[in-house]
């Protein structure tokens, strides 16, 4: 993406050429690129001048300061990569709010395109206009697009399952079969179509990654998957086995640390325990570090509520 951003004409003028930069990155999230200011009749040596104007890539450039949001540095990189670049893999997930951020911007580029240090380039084989959306003036891989990719480099089921519960978060267009059918024999499809087939978008949606750990924990034990976020006795639980009545709750220092919460928290175990449920508690300390104790606990309630009549 050579220019983003038409670059702004105007009056000719060291003062009146600074504020059209300013003006431009302010559209760009902070960012601009050499030729955009080569459109503002500044010569090279110009744009050397200025000192203020913070090289990112070859060729692009920070105005006043590095970028602050990870919004910057997608422009930047696309600035980088070229016209037709998108954002893509990880990077085009968590502008989609599929993923988390990689380390380092990922885009994709016809293959004639060029190296791009501090940039992950992809060049896909079988990439068509319809796998890149043009979203909130960025081009990005499509949803559908990202779920593939994330499938062919490697993702777990469960990630997968994560990026398609978020996906429904988003309401975002998955019209993935058409995909799936021309890339049938690409690393990753039947992975991808696997996950389709028996997960329910929406269905193991959870709030904290310390949940994401402990259904991680379920899953490698080979236990049935609990209802996430499900209401019992009137209130909204983290996980639930409705049939052998065994409730799990998972606790975060950011909102059980207080005096208060530790009280709270206490008198939630008591509803659900007079209830003639099973309540598990365990600290988000207990899921990451000791997942083999949180995993035989559960299993042990399973089983005894499975028993129950």
């Amino acid at each position: 993406m050579g220019r983003l951003v038409p670059a702004m004409r105007g009056k000719v003028g060291p003062e009146s050429v600074d504020r059209q930069i300013v003006a431009l990155a302010e559209l760009q999230s902070g960012v601009v690129s050499r030729e955009q200011l080569r459109s503002l009749a500044l010569s090279d040596s110009a744009i050397d001048r200025r000192t203020w104007l913070i090289r990112l890539h070859r060729g692009v450039y920070a105005v006043g300061h590095r970028p602050r949001t990870l919004r910057g540095w997608h422009y930047a990189a696309l600035l980088a990569a070229g016209e037709r670049a998108a954002l893509a893999h990880r990077s085009a997930g968590v502008h989609w709010g599929m993923t988390v951020a990689p380390s380092r911007v990922h885009v994709v580029t016809p293959r004639s395109g060029g190296k791009h240090p501090g940039i992950v380039v992809h060049r896909p084989r079988f990439l068509l206009p319809e796998d890149v959306v043009e979203h909130q003036s960025l081009r990005a891989a499509s949803p559908s697009r990202v779920l593939l990719d994330l499938a062919g480099e490697g993702a777990s089921r469960r990630q997968l399952e994560r990026a398609l519960d978020q996906a429904e978060i988003h309401k975002l267009h998955l019209p993935i079969e058409p995909l799936l059918t021309r890339c049938r024999r690409r690393r990753g499809a039947p992975l991808l179509r696997a996950v389709l087939e028996w997960h329910q978008a929406g269905s193991t949606i959870t709030e904290s990654e310390a949940e994401e750990a402990f259904l991680e924990i379920v899953r490698a034990a080979g236990l049935p998957d609990p209802i996430p976020q499900c209401q019992v006795e009137g209130k909204r639980r983290d996980f639930v086995w409705p049939q052998a009545r065994v409730v799990v709750e998972i606790d975060s220092h950011r909102f059980h640390k207080t005096a208060a919460a530790f009280e709270r928290d206490g008198l939630r175990g008591n509803e659900v325990t007079l209830a003639g449920w099973t309540h598990l508690r365990f600290t988000r300390r207990r899921v990451v570090h000791r997942s083999n104790e949180v995993q035989q606990d559960l299993i042990r309630a399973l089983r005894v509520g499975s028993r129950a009549p």
